[in-house]
């Protein structure tokens, strides 16, 4: 596929009254205007909380008469029932309002539906059961304006019902005694595109200002947060007053179990963005409802038993990584299909019975993003008749219209224009897909092109931590206010390790031989090293350690042609029999490179590949583990003097490795509940990560320790063995010895290696 970069506005000059709302500051300026923001009143309210008028609860019609059933439910002692729904936003909307409730009256009970046997929405037998129970008043959350049948039962029933939801209005409403949903306001208004969480939060607004406890509505805000970032909604009008809000409740949360789980996402880096909790909180809350019960997430929220949150924490991260597996063998085998046999639709729709139900929506989004069409994958419910759908689609096409249009065979459906769920008989597939491509190619035409906006072209020598800070000011980020893309023309690439996942960390150089660290996730199987390309990126943060530095999220690189840069071509000095103590009076302002256990190390102010910055002279006081761990330091110090020394050696021994290897289990044990990252390990052990991994599998093997590696292999749950070892132990232990006799030589090569040799060899690097 074609990639076009466009720089949005290029040589257009920004209005003054669009500068001076942004304070003169030119980049944030660029950012709104590229989006299209040119009003300076909306401009100034989206920089600054304090301008914007927010929306007030009576805003939303049945307000009122929600209010007044609530209440009336709480005064004559009558039992409510919360009916949420399985992902985050589901999540967050019923731990907000069972918490507002609990305020008011102690007969709260809630329900969040099991997405395997009851499916999206209100069930009719769990409406029954609910009436059996003594249930008087539903509040739903996140769900239920297409409902209709489920919520003319619990009328009949004699049941009342509050709806709050936020998904698109059908045609006919439910006969709910009160309907809040943002979408009924009219076309325009800055609160029709808050999330479900949102609705319930002003519901919340509404119950607490009653009684004149408007305080407690702080309580909610880590919540809403959570909401506003995992549901993807546009991020302007109400959306971003209430996310700018409520980030600093969500990271400085005081909710147990949300703390818990962010200390466990943040084992190998802080979260301090939007992205972040995008990335690491939301997937493994929505984790526990597509492998488990949402019940999980809902029960941890409301935990405040700090053991019990721990341990429900923990159990979701194990249900995220297992998520992730299954989602990886989903897309593989759905990727098989397009290939062979679906490649050139419009929409992608594909079926296999035995896909995990939980996963295909997250498996669809991941097709859309593969081939830049709208996906549908189904699979089949145990009941063996049913099968259930989860669409994800491009900005170009309304996935939602098109399915309404090819309804009439569905049993259920419902969503927005970008994501959808839906449900069929098994034999009505085939006539369903056929009917939706037919649909698709009639609507829509979708062009072998992916046209990529970038705001600016940049400079490396533009690119720092006042840059990143001008970026982050004019946030948050996410739908309808992307984060900024630019563009980079003509870097080579002068180092490229790549991990097993094909995830590429690279240094890249400019024309004017500035250089700046960058990433490209999920790359090609060949190196980019030595070659030339056009770039387009995020500015981010590797928050790997407390020496976290800028680095560039690459997202397309385009190939051109040019002399390639050198990575090195300054002084090598040989320094491996000078004495530490004299190494630092010789070259007292150089920075120092170590990589090992830092009780071996007499020097504290050293620096490893993630800290290491630009410099003029560079001592290598141990051994790189590898050529491209050697590459990349010195591309990134740049220096004009490399200064080899190898004063402090790992141990590549069996016996010192092994005791290393258990010393650091131990710590991580005790210390941090048994987890650690890979990576993590490999560099304090001064080894590639198979050789981690060789070293855990002969300590598993042998009964020391018993471990589990995420599915990606990068993090490990670490606890003491049992003591028995099984058949396994002795080639494990022979994998290991051959690992580390090959790491050895590789040592007694480079230490013993004269230095106009060892010039030849770092020429290998250009």
């Amino acid at each position: 596929m074609k990639v076009k970069v466009n720089i949005l506005n290029q040589g257009v000059e920004l209005p003054q009254e669009v500068l001076d709302a942004c304070g003169g500051d030119e980049l944030v300026a660029r950012i709104f205007y590229n989006r299209g923001y040119k009003n300076p009143e909306t401009i100034k309210q989206m920089l600054n909380p304090e301008f914007y008028e927010p929306t007030k609860p009576n805003e939303f019609s049945d307000m009122p008469k929600a209010v007044d059933r609530i209440f009336r439910a709480i005064d004559n002692g009558e039992k409510i029932c919360v009916y949420g729904d399985y992902d985050v936003d589901g999540v967050t909307s019923t731990v907000t309002l069972v918490e507002c409730l609990s305020f008011f009256t102690q007969k709260v009970v809630y329900h969040v539906p099991d997405r395997f046997t009851e499916g999206y929405g209100m069930n009719e037998k769990v409406v029954r059961k609910l009436f059996r129970d003594g249930v008087s008043l539903i509040i739903t959350c996140d769900c239920g304006i297409s409902n209709i049948k489920e919520i003319t039962l619990a009328k009949e029933l004699g049941m009342d019902v509050v709806l709050t939801d936020h998904h698109t209005v059908p045609d006919e409403l439910p006969p709910a005694d009160a309907i809040l949903n943002p979408k009924l306001l009219e076309e325009g208004h800055r609160a029709r595109n808050i999330s479900g969480c949102g609705m319930v939060y002003f519901l919340c607004l509404a119950l607490l200002e009653k009684k004149s406890l408007l305080g407690r509505a702080e309580k909610f805000l880590d919540m809403l947060a959570l909401s506003l970032i995992a549901d993807v909604v546009s991020l302007n009008g109400e959306n971003r007053y209430l996310l700018q809000k409520a980030l600093p409740a969500l990271f400085n949360t005081e909710r147990i179990g949300l703390r818990q789980l962010i200390e466990i996402a943040e084992i190998n880096g802080k979260l301090e963005n939007e992205e972040d909790v995008a990335f690491q909180i939301a997937p493994r809350i929505n984790a526990a409802g597509r492998m488990e019960t949402a019940r999980l997430p809902v029960e941890l929220f409301l935990c405040r038993d700090f053991e019990k949150a721990r341990i429900m924490a923990e159990k979701i991260d194990s249900l995220n990584m297992e998520r992730k597996r299954v989602q990886q063998t989903i897309v593989d085998e759905a990727v098989e299909m397009v290939e062979t046999r679906k490649k050139n639709k419009t929409i992608l729709v594909l079926y296999k019975e035995y896909w995990h139900h939980g996963i295909i929506g997250i498996a669809a989004g991941r097709i859309c993003e593969l081939y830049r069409k709208p996906s549908i994958l189904f699979s089949l419910k145990e009941d063996g008749v049913t099968a259930v759908g989860s669409a994800r689609s491009i900005e170009e096409i309304n996935i939602y219209e098109l399915i309404k249009e090819c309804s009439g065979k569905l049993l259920k459906f419902g969503g927005h224009s970008q994501a959808a769920g839906l449900s069929i008989k098994k034999d009505d597939i085939e006539d369903f897909i056929s009917r939706i491509e037919l649909e698709a190619e009639n609507r829509y035409f979708i062009k072998d092109m992916i046209n990529v906006n970038a705001d600016m072209e940049l400079k490396i020598e533009n690119i720092d931590e006042e840059f990143y800070s001008r970026i982050q000011s004019a946030g948050p980020y996410g739908e309808g206010f992307h984060a900024p893309c630019f563009c980079i023309r003509n870097v080579t690439v002068l180092s490229d390790r790549m991990t097993e996942k094909k995830h590429h960390i690279m240094v890249i150089e400019d024309q004017n031989g500035n250089r700046i660290p960058a990433v490209k996730w999920f790359g090609e199987d060949e190196s980019f090293e030595g070659r030339n390309f056009d770039i387009t990126f995020k500015v981010s943060r590797n928050n790997y350690n407390k020496d976290a530095g800028i680095q560039l999220t690459l997202e397309y690189m385009f190939e051109t042609f040019g002399e390639s840069r050198k990575l090195f071509e300054g002084e090598i000095l040989d320094e491996r029999k000078t004495s530490i103590e004299n190494l630092l009076k010789k070259y007292p302002n150089a920075q120092i490179f170590y990589e090992g256990l830092q009780a071996a190390c007499p020097i504290e102010n050293t620096v490893d590949r993630f800290s290491v910055k630009s410099c003029g002279e560079l001592i290598f006081l141990s051994t790189p583990s590898n050529t491209d761990i050697f590459k990349e330091t010195i591309a990134l110090a740049n220096p004009k003097k490399v200064i080899i020394n190898f004063g402090v050696l790992p141990n590549y021994t069996f016996k010192g490795f092994v005791l290393n290897l258990l010393g650091l289990i131990k710590h991580i044990i005790n210390k941090r509940n048994g987890r650690a990252y890979i990576d993590e390990l490999s560099m304090k052990l001064c080894v590639e990560e198979n050789i981690v991994k060789a070293g855990l599998k002969y300590l598993g093997s042998s009964g020391m320790l018993n471990y589990t590696l995420s599915d990606d292999e990068q993090k490990v749950y670490l606890s003491e063995g049992k003591g028995v070892a099984d058949k396994s132990t002795f080639m494990a232990k022979k994998n290991l010895a051959d690992a580390l006799a090959e790491k050895n030589a590789y040592q007694q090569f480079i230490l013993k290696m004269e230095i106009d040799r060892f010039k030849e060899y770092l020429k290998k690097f250009d």
